[in-house]
């Protein structure tokens, strides 16, 4: 393939380039895309995860597990839209009902059948879900949470747990990255904070209870599978106790599984461990690739919305995106295969064996470092091999990676034919063997040529 002649070159006529280096010369489209993207987008880019040194990569085209880029190297791809294609790129009963409602309507500017059937499917596969409010993005649906949450309890206050993300609006802009004490970018008010409205907290009992004992408190929201979809795994047995704790204290308890939500299950985390939220903020798999989120969960609270206009406890809500037809489209195609469970056993199957062989080829390298992870998910912790306990939340959602070594990483995998999300990956039911295979031996080669430097 174009991926490994590139790499055999830069194996011997390119010995002492760097990873990063030899991958910039073998994609000069994509750079002259980033050159053109920054005449016109802040940092080239439309979504800061995709910044990259020297350049991002640009892609063409997707079907099933693999991408073109721009260069034209076929990808084994792990970002799979960011966590939303559990089916893979362009799964054909998705595409087909896009297409179809595509050629009925856009945007018919009325209720339509489609957002009535998804809602119904939301309610029937999500264990908290009672009634369903759609919104055009998972950051959306977080702010609608909170928002209804506050206005549920008659409480101000909001609590988060330190690492934990839930979308950009200013109420949970806070406490995504360390230090934990302010908040995670420039534009937000530091009042939030300093009033009280929101606390960041570690995910410790005894310092939640405390918190939630002064009857403050109107919401604890988190990511039941740990901050960063799993990366930082939360204590065993803490999501009972949290809600108990909650239940207690009359505060609401939030699950955000924008990325959870119907992939460590058909029901989300809720539905693999039991435990049943509040409210429920969805997005991704939700809508099958397309723009969408949704707050699912209890009628009382989510029936805010609904409340006749005049009474000062209703909570009104816009949105002209809201379960757009061509979302719903997606969205339905991509529940009804969820519902079988198949995707999920064909995807988890292959990320624990991939994380096994991801191991393996740490021990051969001689290089510290594991391959953990949980369902249809893997993550990369380099420079530690032992339990996640004894590391700080910062040092574990770093996967332990200076930010060149991440770099060198990134593109001796691209150099190899596979795209990695910053060091982690999810699988899909496109995914193969021979997938696995090869990125198994792209990542015993990228270990076999990262400089020493970078690991020590």
């Amino acid at each position: 393939t174009t991926a490994d002649a590139g790499r055999a070159t830069g194996s011997t006529g390119q010995a002492a380039a760097s990873l990063t280096a030899r991958w910039a010369a073998e994609n000069p489209r994509s750079r002259a895309l980033a050159e053109r993207a920054r005449k016109v987008l802040p940092g080239g880019v439309t979504h800061d995860v995709r910044r990259d040194e020297p350049f991002p990569l640009a892609v063409t085209q997707a079907k099933g597990s693999r991408k073109q880029d721009l260069d034209g190297h076929e990808l084994v791809c792990f970002v799979m839209g960011h966590g939303a294609l559990l089916l893979g790129h362009s799964d054909p009963a998705v595409v087909e009902a896009v297409r179809r409602q595509a050629e009925r309507a856009f945007h018919p500017g009325a209720c339509h059948e489609l957002e009535v059937e998804w809602a119904e499917a939301v309610v029937d596969l999500v264990p908290s879900a009672e009634i369903v409010r759609f919104t055009s993005s998972g950051t959306e649906a977080s702010l609608l949470g909170l928002r209804l949450a506050r206005a549920a309890t008659g409480r101000e206050r909001i609590v988060k747990l330190e690492g934990h993300f839930h979308g950009w609006h200013d109420q949970v802009s806070f406490g995504a990255d360390a230090p934990y004490d302010k908040p995670d970018t420039a534009g937000v008010p530091r009042a939030l904070m300093d009033a009280g409205s929101v606390a960041v907290l570690a995910p410790e009992i005894a310092g939640l209870r405390a918190a939630l004992e002064t009857g403050e408190v109107a919401a604890v929201i988190l990511e039941p599978s740990g901050a960063s979809w799993g990366t930082v795994p939360l204590p065993e047995g803490f999501l009972g106790e949290l809600r108990t704790l909650t239940a207690a204290t009359g505060s609401l308890l939030i699950f955000d599984e924008v990325i959870t939500g119907f992939r460590w299950s058909p029901g989300g985390v809720q539905g693999r461990v039991g435990v049943t939220p509040d409210l429920t903020i969805l997005g991704k798999i939700l809508a099958g690739g397309m723009p969408g989120g949704a707050v699912a969960g209890r009628a009382d609270v989510i029936g805010l919305i609904g409340l006749e206009e005049g009474d000062a406890r209703r909570v009104p809500h816009h949105g002209t995106h809201n379960a757009h037809p061509l979302s719903a489209a997606a969205g339905l195609a991509t529940l009804a295969a969820v519902r079988t469970g198949e995707p999920h056993q064909h995807a988890d199957r292959l990320a624990a064996e991939l994380r096994v062989q991801l191991d393996s080829a740490f021990e051969r390298a001689g290089i510290a470092g594991r391959a953990y992870g949980e369902c249809s998910t893997f993550h990369l912790l380099f420079n530690h091999s032992g339990s996640l306990e004894s590391l700080d939340t910062a040092t574990v959602k770093s996967g332990g990676m200076s930010r060149q070594l991440a770099a060198e990483l990134h593109h001796g995998m691209l150099l190899g034919g596979v795209q990695l999300f910053h060091g982690s990956g999810f699988l899909s039911s496109a995914h193969t063997e021979a997938d696995v295979e090869k990125t198994a031996e792209a990542f015993a080669t990228t270990l076999s040529e990262l400089s020493p430097d970078l690991l020590s």
